[in-house]
């Protein structure tokens, strides 16, 4: 448990670290909220630190015994993990300029459908689900991998509902592009 929750505290300081440097243009970096934002970026800001704070935690609660699961699921967390931040990262290769940290639309977007977005509309988000919830099951406590997990999820779906509400508004054909794919995992949602 000790390795694999260093790995997901690695794996975590990797993406910060990657993220920041893999948006392209200043509106990308930007933490300025687009006027359709909602406060879904202050969601997932408040989501991100109670995952850090319980990533911490989960020190103390492993030590006295309370949550604690088998070792080998904290290295299916690593590996789940990995594969969010592989997924974030081709998305964001993807988007290129439009890959934003707020909602907001860049002058000239149009509805992207290469890589991952062939099948998922919002694959970043997806990574990003997994990122959290794979560091938190590497701590191999089930308290923290279920609390991370609700409160992640729960944030991603205000902020899909809310872009989605978004691009629906300004694209004419994003409804066509609905009818084709799947929100974040195909033939499930």
């Amino acid at each position: 448990m000790i390795i694999t929750t260093l790995l997901g505290y690695l794996i975590l300081a990797g993406f910060t670290f990657v993220e920041g440097r893999i948006r392209k243009g200043q509106e990308a970096k930007s933490y300025k909220p687009g006027e359709f934002d909602q406060r879904t970026t202050r969601f997932l800001g408040l989501a991100y630190s109670i995952s850090v704070i319980l990533l911490l935690a989960s020190w103390l609660l492993n030590y006295f015994k309370i949550g604690v699961l088998p070792a080998w699921i904290g290295w299916a967390g690593i590996m789940v993990a990995i594969m969010g931040l592989l997924l974030r990262v081709w998305s964001n290769q993807v988007l290129g300029i439009y890959y934003t940290r707020t909602l907001k639309v860049i002058k000239d977007q149009t509805v992207v459908r290469e890589g991952p977005y062939r099948l998922i509309r919002h694959p970043g988000y997806l990574g990003m689900i997994l990122v959290w919830s794979g560091i938190a099951a590497a701590t191999a406590n089930w308290i923290v991998l279920l609390i991370v997990f609700v409160e992640t999820v729960s944030a991603y779906y205000y902020r899909i509902e809310n872009e989605e509400g978004m691009l629906l508004s300004l694209h004419k054909d994003y409804s066509e592009y609905q009818s084709h794919t799947w929100r974040l995992i195909p033939f499930i949602y």
